[in-house]
């Protein structure tokens, strides 16, 4: 979807430059001559502000851009002619994301362009969550203490030697200087660094290498890199944005500007960071019974619905079991629903603890359970089927008060009947319905197991049944 580009500058040649330049990458642009002027623009609230600076002091300017209505929260990349050091810093200081000279090329020019607004796009997408928590009556998590983070100073050290130095005493953070294979191994055991200081030089591993590796490694995927490239090599710093580089600076940048760039890319990681959990979390509560901690029924049928799949691809079987706790509600009457409780979550362990890693297990519902054996036939099915049904009758489960009560379940196992449902799904390629049954494969296979569970419940429960071959 296109973004929307503020272009706020005083010369018109610059903004109509500007303007043609962004509507190239196939965003809408809106033009304004002054801080004041844009905020009156009939045109949305911006994603990305680029300011044109023209002498006098950038933070004046920034703070007025800042305090117009509308304008407040968009990321600010200022264009200046042959920003100084000092330059840079001071418009960092004031809460611009980068500044650059408008000399350089374009294709430097729409590489930040393209990460600004990916960063605030993130921004956004985390204020609209917190936004919505609040309006749920959640408690926003208070805002903690400058975390200290690890991060490694690696490539061409020997051009700028006291760099890890200066940032350790600018920053709170731990810095160390890895060797390149040390950063590239992958060990598990090891503290990974949350950011990756890149100096760029000759004799060193190339941009075009360093970054799809870490990339390409769990512990440095969402690990931002802060490229330092020597001199004046726009070149060096548009490739490393195309690829992926959190940020980049000149070697000329102060020690104080690196140190600001750093802290903002660490800020950046951290709401990502926050997004990523927050999906995982969403993904855990919709896919999780919350009293066991087993998958729920959703989750179930779509995995069971892979299964068949796979099954038929891999030519290999599998199993579904439905288990129900005999007398349950019984137990519900005689001991109160907290015990009956504590019985549904001891029997959920039992369970899980006597399953393979691969094997899946939900609470089905009510007193109800299924587990799906990927790869298992015939007597390694029994053998499971009977060591499930021995775990949940070993022993009484406890109760409060030095109580406990005696728990068997019945077990209906549904093994030879899904070959005909592996081969409907491989003829079809769907999970359509079967005949005029008004039954899905997936459906079929439940109530397979479902008889035969009844079945197991009519000849004296605490027993397990099989389907007919």
């Amino acid at each position: 979807m296109p973004k929307c580009v503020f272009v706020i500058d005083s010369v018109a040649t610059n903004r109509i430059r500007l303007s043609a330049l962004v509507e190239q990458a196939h965003h809408r642009v809106a033009s304004a001559e002054t801080p004041a002027e844009a905020g009156r623009l009939d045109a949305p609230e911006p994603d990305l502000i680029v300011l044109g600076l023209h002498g006098g002091s950038s933070g004046e300017v920034i703070s007025g851009l800042r305090g117009t209505p509308g304008l407040a929260h968009a990321p600010i990349l200022c264009l200046d002619t042959a920003p100084s050091p000092m330059r840079r810093l001071q418009t960092l200081r004031s809460g611009a994301r980068d500044i650059l000279s408008r000399s350089m090329p374009d294709a430097l020019l729409l590489a930040r362009i393209r990460g600004l607004l990916r960063d605030g796009e993130t921004e956004r997408e985390c204020e609209r969550r917190r936004a919505t928590a609040t309006s749920f009556g959640f408690a926003e998590a208070a805002a903690g203490f400058r975390r200290r983070a690890h991060v490694a100073c690696v490539g061409d050290l020997a051009s700028m030697p006291a760099l890890p130095n200066i940032l350790g005493t600018t920053l709170p953070h731990r810095f160390d200087t890895p060797s390149l294979d040390e950063v590239l191994r992958d060990d598990a055991s090891a503290a990974a660094p949350e950011a990756y200081v890149f100096v760029s030089g000759p004799g060193y591993l190339s941009l075009d290498t360093l970054l799809p590796e870490l990339r390409d490694r769990s512990h440095s995927r969402h690990a931002p890199v802060l490229v330092v490239h020597p001199g004046d090599r726009p070149d060096i710093a548009t490739r490393a944005l195309n690829l992926g580089a959190g940020d980049v600076a000149a070697g000329s940048s102060t020690g104080e500007e690196l140190a600001i760039r750093i802290d903002a890319m660490l800020s950046r990681k951290r709401l990502r960071d926050s997004l990523r959990q927050s999906d995982e979390q969403s993904y855990r509560l919709a896919a999780t019974d919350p009293l066991t901690g087993l998958y729920n029924r959703r989750y179930a049928e779509s995995y069971l619905a892979d299964m068949v799949l796979r099954a038929h691809d891999d030519e290999r079987g599998f199993a579904l079991m439905l288990i129900d706790i005999d007398h349950f509600k019984e137990i519900n009457d005689r001991f109160g629903h907290t015990s009956g409780d504590r019985v549904l979550v001891e029997t959920a362990a039992r369970l899980r603890d006597n399953l393979r890693a691969c094997d899946l297990v939900c609470r089905y519902g009510g007193e109800e359970f299924l587990v799906i054996l990927p790869e298992t036939e015939g007597r390694e099915v029994e053998r499971t089927a009977e060591r499930l049904r021995d775990a949940i009758s070993s022993r009484p489960v406890s109760l409060e008060a030095d109580r406990s009560v005696p728990v068997t379940a019945s077990i209906g196992v549904a093994v030879h009947c899904i070959d005909t449902l592996v081969h409907h799904a491989a003829l079809t390629g769907t999970f359509d319905r079967i005949g005029g049954s008004g039954m899905t494969p997936i459906s079929q296979a439940f109530e397979i197991a479902d008889k035969v569970l009844y079945r197991a419940k009519s000849a004296g429960r605490n027993r397990v049944e099989f389907s007919a071959a």
